[in-house]
């Protein structure tokens, strides 16, 4: 009668073995799933970062544009927009012809930047707001102002990203 508990003790033995053999690999698969999330949340994040840094190299590029060339030269910049109508960057494929290519950066790791640049009207100096409203308004009350926008296209399943600045002459 001994030896008949042995036997059922060793049984018992190897089914919590293996009760605990699949609760450590049910460990294990559950980690691996969190690292392969974290991974491409990671690669997700730094694919948006070279992205968002393409489209602030596109808005500087027109911001240099604007600042070197007479505004009122450049064939690129739209003028005001109306009202009534939708947004300009809404409608524009990002590679029709109405949208500038930006220099890339970043040796291709990213989507090239592109934008446009839209003529807003001539605003008073931020630092006299009330300029404008005088009899005879000061040299330099008013100065052009230009509404940049720039993105990168969604392409290829990477990040899209767009920005806007207000810029002064």
């Amino acid at each position: 009668m001994h030896r008949h508990n042995f036997k059922q003790q060793q049984g018992v033995t190897l089914v919590i073995s293996l009760l605990l053999l699949v609760a450590i690999t049910l460990l294990a698969l559950s980690s691996i799933q969190r690292t392969t999330l974290q991974e491409k949340m990671t690669a997700n994040l730094y694919d948006k970062q070279l992205t968002q840094q393409q489209v602030e190299a596109a808005l500087l590029e027109a911001e240099r544009r604007l600042n070197v060339l007479d505004p009122a030269a450049l064939g690129f910049v739209f003028p005001i927009p109306a009202a009534d109508q939708v947004d300009r960057w809404t409608l524009a494929d990002p590679g029709a012809p109405n949208w500038q290519n930006a220099s890339a950066i970043n040796g291709g790791m990213a989507n090239a930047g592109s934008y446009i640049v839209e003529y807003m009207g001539d605003w008073p100096d931020p630092d006299f707001p009330d300029c404008n409203s005088a009899t005879t308004p000061p040299r330099g009350c008013l100065s052009p102002t230009f509404r940049i926008t720039a993105r990168t296209a969604d392409d290829d399943g990477r990040a899209a990203v767009i920005m806007q600045t207000i810029w002064r002459r």
